[in-house]
């Protein structure tokens, strides 16, 4: 089949996806000093943010891509078949903009400079836990606390932060990240060029009206938002991570399996039991992103009409959490299949396994998604995530 006749080609092929491939060489050779610094290159922040790839889910009216949910979940595969930390910051910038779009369109224009065309340059980041306290202003919060767990935070333009009202109410504001203060949290196993620190607030003062609660309609037009439940169409950026860095694993080993292992002078290629393995890994991961592909192509038309189809939407929870789980299990495999070689940090194969590891602990990949994809397909009301 030609890749004009591709079911899927108006997505693998999309402008956006095409830049997210051309940043490949630049983000590879950067790889090592991601991960020992502790957060992606300010070169590579810059390359991505001139590609327009950190406002894939702000909306059209403020000058954002406003991207179809396979077009992310390509871009961000592609960015993962590179760097799985680098991947895993513009991932959260995806998810984060699309809650921020919650606010007025000319609120958020004008705080994240998509007011002119040619886009804006922001980098929004957040954290979905409420870790912040609110005091009453006159015309706004006073807000003090931290948030934990704020992928890229130290390039960030804006944080999207989360807390309870006066009423119980979950409410999140929408901030410059100069308001509050980075604190040096990060140390974890996988994914540890993410930056993934903690952000202080401290008696910081914002805006009612930059402000929006968790039950509020959103104001932003378009299909990401008609979804009844907004965390299914963030995290296809999660599927597209998971598929890309597993991607990325099958690749490289492929290209390192004519090396011999210790205690073996045989080429990993040249034994069948390792053949085996790489191609059950290469079947999982296919059928994942095959799943995601079909889920969402045959779902997202009832979305864009306005009459959102539950047992659709339940399909795509289904292949958006499938995807980690076969990913990771998929670069599992390989490990064990590859000898004693596969733990050296010279191949890449220990540092995809631990960053697939690391990325299944969101919940993206929480058992729950499993639950909701179930429930509506056996004649159960759906369960709303958040």
């Amino acid at each position: 089949m030609s890749t004009a006749h591709h079911p899927f080609a108006a997505y693998e092929e999309h402008q956006l996806v095409h830049r997210a491939r051309e940043l490949e060489p630049m983000i590879r050779a950067c790889a090592d000093e991601i991960e020992a610094r502790g957060s992606v290159t300010p070169d590579v922040i810059d390359a991505i943010t001139d590609r327009g790839l950190f406002r894939l889910n702000i909306p059209a009216r403020s000058y954002g891509e406003q991207a179809h949910p396979l077009v992310v979940f390509h871009v961000i595969e592609a960015l993962a078949h590179a760097d799985a930390s680098t991947a895993w910051v513009v991932m959260i910038a995806s998810e984060v903009s699309l809650l921020a779009a919650w606010l007025p369109n000319a609120v958020l224009s004008q705080m994240i400079g998509g007011e002119e065309p040619g886009g804006p340059r922001c980098r929004i980041v957040g954290s979905s836990r409420v870790m912040t306290t609110a005091q009453s202003d006159v015309s706004g919060y006073r807000l003090s606390g931290r948030l934990n767990f704020v992928s890229g935070v130290e390039h960030a333009t804006h944080i999207v932060a989360t807390f309870v009202d006066f009423d119980d109410q979950v409410r999140f504001a929408l901030l410059p990240q100069r308001a509050g203060k980075v604190i040096n949290t990060w140390d974890a196993m996988g994914l540890q060029g993410t930056g993934s620190h903690d952000w202080e607030l401290e008696d910081a003062f914002v805006q009612q009206g930059h402000t929006w609660a968790a039950l509020d309609q959103p104001a932003a037009e378009g299909p990401q938002w008609r979804v009844p439940d907004r965390s299914l169409v963030a995290w296809i950026a999660n599927a597209g991570h998971a598929v890309g860095t597993a991607q990325g694993a099958l690749d490289d080993l492929a290209s390192a399996a004519s090396e011999a292992t210790t205690g073996d002078s045989q080429a990993l290629r040249d034994r069948e039991p390792f053949r085996l393995e790489f191609a059950r890994a290469q079947a999982e991961v296919a059928a994942a992103r095959a799943f995601v592909q079909e889920a969402w192509t045959r779902a997202w038309p009832s979305v864009e009409a306005g009459e959102p189809d539950a047992s659709q939407l339940a399909r795509c929870r289904l292949a958006n959490v499938h995807a980690v789980h076969a990913s990771a299990d998929a670069v599992e495999r390989l490990f064990r299949a590859s000898g004693t070689n596969a733990a050296r940090r010279s191949w890449t194969l220990e540092r995809r396994w631990r960053d697939l590891q690391t990325a299944r602990q969101h919940g993206a990949a929480l058992e729950w998604n499993f639950d909701a994809g179930a429930r509506p397909m056996l004649g159960l009301p759906a369960r709303r995530a958040r």
